[in-house]
């Protein structure tokens, strides 16, 4: 059914061998043929055509001329004269089946003149165009669709012949099993034939054939061709059609038909002249506010049920059924980040992490989507000039969503990024573009490792990093690494050590910084052990020296306190005597401090506590030295005692 439908389409985009029937008869023959320069290219798949009849009037000169121009023998053939037909027969229009079908244009009225000698067809003045088809699908396969156009006459003898072809015609729509509109639509056509041919009345074609409604096609002038109606024993008359051509190349969109009459200007005949146009398959242009699930699901509905009636060509069903996809993953975006927007406000981190890797995903296999089609489609007239365009469209939709906020613009970023990395996978970067792509990969806060290994972008992802982490370890810190994990921890290295730290902390690669880290906490370890055995060292030392000055402490206090009790009444101290005496009971508590440290040693022999019992070993004993020496350098007679 689709094939015989797509077949009609071309009904008269070629109406070519046009022949007469007999000798002295009326003829149609080609006066002028144009065909437009355009490129019309396979999505340029459907056919309107336009038919003009001009100078109608002059039907009565055709048949006059017929009529004295032929013999006697044959002059009865137009004796009575009651009408003239005129009609198309469609060859292979398998719409029709496979019986040959007339399909009706004109008909008019014939009369004998005033002086019974010559006849006059009974004519409108201005008979407006008719649309034959409007905007049919043509088929791939089929390109030309031969018709035979006749104008014939009917004397009252041949009435029944006239009315025989009709029913012929009806018979054989009849024995179609499925009739399309197409076809029902002739059938009305012959009834309004008959019924005016009936009455005398004039008839010409109404029934405009249109399948495929509600479309706003891009539409223009495909071909124009000009026949004459002359008697088949008259010379063509030439027709002077420079302004024709001028007018038919300047009017792509169509034309009046007074201008057509005008640049024609040929009143001797009858004229009939067929405009055929092509029409630009246009898909329905969607926003992102209207694309919903229900909106997909009907686009799909309507698609598939225009590729069964044979609406569309299967190179643009293919194209609606691959857009119809990529809405649905549009709509799983526009999903996602609704989804994101509401974890958002619940300000759960890790909640947030997984939706905005979701809208990630959408956002990337959106991308990822229309690259590939581009890719596939880039010699594909369809999906270049018609869909190309709308995909864009929805991308532009879904890149105004991401920039809705900080998170999401970073989220684009690494899309882009990722997308970059996929087509140059081969590619050498150097550090700096290395660190451009790790900085824009690591902008949005990620998942758990575990969750995106279960995704396939998590996956992409993870390898990007590894590869662009692992290159730029090898080239800028695994030699200075090696050398540090085996460095001696001396007050030198501990600066390579740092600069090295320094280095790793501006960078956006985390194995390099965690690389440098583990080789900087294995040198400190060095370190720590190096320095603990200095720290216990340290301690033996101050202990033997806290054994010694406790001693000389107890005695120096003994001494002044003496000197204090022999040298100065205790009923009236100098004032400076009595703060002196007063910092004396102060280092003797210190004293006592100092032995109390000495008999607590650290519990746990680390650096650490070893180190802080060192310091506040060496710090009591400077102490006491500095107290009593102040003292004494204060009053010399308080410190006599050797």
């Amino acid at each position: 059914m689709k094939s015989s439908l797509t077949r009609f389409l071309l009904l008269f985009l070629v109406l070519c061998a046009f022949t007469g029937q007999a000798q002295d008869m009326i003829q149609t023959r080609l006066g002028y043929n144009y065909l437009d320069k355009f490129e019309f290219t396979d999505e340029w798949q459907y056919l309107t055509t336009d038919m003009y009849l001009f100078n109608p009037g002059q039907f009565s000169r055709v048949i006059n001329e017929l009529e004295q121009g032929t013999t006697k023998a044959r002059r009865r053939d137009y004796i009575n004269l009651e009408s003239l037909f005129i009609s198309a027969q469609l060859k292979n229009a398998k719409l029709f089946g496979q019986e040959p079908v007339v399909y009706p244009l004109y008909n008019f009225a014939i009369e004998p003149a005033n002086n019974n000698k010559n006849y006059s067809s009974r004519i409108s003045d201005n008979i407006e165009a008719i649309r034959i088809i409007d905007k049919l699908p043509l088929a791939a396969d089929e390109r030309n669709i031969d018709a035979t156009v006749e104008a014939k006459l009917f004397t009252s003898d041949s009435r029944e012949v006239f009315f025989s072809l009709i029913a012929n015609q009806l018979t054989n729509i009849s024995k179609l099993m499925t009739p399309q509109a197409a076809m029902l639509s002739l059938v009305g056509e012959f009834g309004n034939l008959i019924r005016n041919a009936a009455q005398r009345k004039e008839y010409k074609f109404s029934s405009t054939i249109r399948l495929y409604e509600g479309q706003n096609f891009d539409t223009r002038l495909h071909s124009v061709r000009v026949y004459v109606f002359v008697p088949s024993f008259a010379k063509l008359p030439a027709l002077r059609t420079v302004r024709l051509t001028e007018l038919l190349s300047n009017s792509p969109q169509g034309f009046e038909r007074q201008k057509l009459e005008a640049a024609l200007n040929f009143k001797d005949y009858p004229v009939l002249v067929v405009a055929n146009y092509k029409s630009l398959y246009k898909m329905d242009a969607l926003t992102g506010s209207d694309i919903t699930s229900e909106t997909i699901e009907k686009r799909r509905i309507r698609i598939e049920q225009a590729f069964a009636a044979g609406l569309v060509t299967e190179d643009a069903y293919k194209q609606e059924k691959l857009f119809v996809e990529f809405l649905r993953n549009f709509s799983d975006l526009k999903q996602n980040l609704n989804n994101y927007r509401l974890n958002y406000k619940n300000n759960s981190p890790e909640a947030n992490a997984k939706t905005m890797f979701a809208v990630v995903q959408d956002y990337k296999r959106l991308k990822t989507l229309a690259y590939q089609r581009e890719r596939e489609f880039s010699r594909n007239y369809t999906y270049q000039r018609i869909f190309k365009s709308e995909y864009n469209s929805i991308l532009a939709n879904a890149d105004s969503y991401m920039e809705s906020d900080f998170n999401l613009k970073n989220g684009k970023e690494m899309v882009n990024t990722l997308l970059d990395l996929d087509q140059e996978q081969a590619k050498t970067y150097s550090v700096a573009q290395r660190e451009q792509y790790l900085n824009k990969l690591y902008s949005v806060e990620l998942p758990n490792p575990e969750f995106l290994a279960s995704t396939l972008e998590g996956e992409g992802l993870s390898r990007h990093l590894n590869r662009l982490e692992s290159t730029l370890y090898n080239d800028v810190y695994a030699k200075e690494v090696s050398r540090l994990r085996d460095m001696a921890p001396t007050e030198e290295n501990i600066s390579f050590r740092n600069n090295l730290l320094e280095k790793a902390n501006s960078t956006k690669c985390r194995t390099c910084r965690e690389e440098v880290k583990q080789a900087a906490r294995l040198f400190n370890q060095r370190l720590d052990e190096q320095q603990l055995e200095k720290e216990k060292a340290r301690l033996l030392d101050l202990n033997q020296q806290v054994e010694r000055k406790i001693l000389a402490y107890l005695k120096q206090d003994a001494c002044m306190d003496n000197a204090f009790k022999t040298q100065y009444p205790a009923e009236a101290l100098p004032e400076y005597v009595q703060r002196l005496y007063e910092k004396k009971l102060e280092l003797r508590k210190v004293v006592g401090d100092l032995e109390t440290a000495q008999k607590t040693p650290p519990t746990e022999m680390k650096l650490d506590p070893v180190k802080e019992h060192n310091q506040r070993l060496s710090g009591l004993l400077r102490r006491l030295d500095q107290g009593y020496a102040d003292i004494c350098a204060a009053e010399k007679n308080l410190c006599g005692c050797d």
